[in-house]
């Protein structure tokens, strides 16, 4: 076995099938409705930082232009195989909206420039947790900012709050099909402001000839909700925490350009 990222590298092809059971559609919803409170209208501008396989963006097309970037060119190598209206091939003609093609490109969230700035940046699913310490946030936050316009809207999906977080709670996720069938299981663990999850992964594939075994470690920032605020107010947004987000005791930090 070994410890490595292997859900976003070597092993991205399990991504989306670990997390089956997210429902993408309802999340993009959600946005919709927070960004049109925002005042960002349908046919806007919008970038995910830290799009992974790219399922909200297939989702959030029929609404916005898309682009997205990623750390993980394994992972956006899934996007560009998901997602329609890429260069190349056709557009979503007849949706309200939906732009001619998403552009995807690999960058790190705390040191990226666009050509030109957007309507509106989203950092969905907790993206933003494997961003620490305190002065790498701060990089990310001024990202965000320089990628937005005046008055452009800012949805951050954060990690779990430290009071929130279980230590040494079990947790399992599966995936069941006749070509692939799946097992991830972890224990949670907490290192001072870090969770520290070691993730153990069994794999059964058809055709294979033994079950593929290999742990990934993450660490992720518990980050207070009023130390992220902070950070990103002091970016140049106006921030609130809207706890009626997309998962369950997370909630939502989402502000505006000044």
């Amino acid at each position: 076995m070994t410890h490595n990222h292997g859900m976003y590298g070597d092993h991205a092809h399990y991504y989306d099938a670990i997390y089956h059971w997210k429902a993408y559609d309802k999340d993009a919803a959600r946005l919709h409705e927070i960004l049109a409170q925002a005042g960002i209208p349908d046919g806007a501008t919008v970038l995910e930082a830290a799009c992974g396989t790219g399922s909200h963006m297939l989702h959030l097309k029929q609404w916005y232009h898309l682009s997205g970037f990623d750390l993980s060119n394994d992972m956006l190598n899934f996007a560009r195989q998901k997602l329609p209206g890429l260069p190349g091939r056709p557009g979503l003609a007849g949706l309200p909206g939906a732009g001619a093609g998403v552009k995807l490109f690999q960058a790190d969230m705390t040191d990226f420039t666009l050509d030109r700035p957007v309507d509106a940046l989203l950092c969905l699913f907790s993206s933003i947790g494997y961003i620490h310490p305190e002065d790498r946030l701060r990089a990310a936050a001024r990202c965000f900012a320089a990628a937005l316009r005046t008055g452009g809207a800012l949805i951050v999906e954060p990690w779990i709050a430290p009071e929130d977080f279980i230590d040494g709670r079990p947790w399992l996720n599966t995936y069941d099909s006749d070509q692939l069938k799946l097992c991830r299981m972890v224990i949670s663990q907490r290192e001072g402001e870090m969770s520290i999850l070691d993730f153990h992964w069994m794999a059964a594939r058809a055709g294979a000839k033994e079950v593929e075994r290999f742990v990934e470690r993450h660490i992720n920032w518990l980050c207070p909700r009023q130390t992220m605020l902070s950070v990103f107010n002091d970016a140049g947004f106006d921030c609130r925490l809207e706890p009626d987000g997309l998962m369950k005791g997370r909630g939502l930090i989402v502000g505006q350009k000044r």
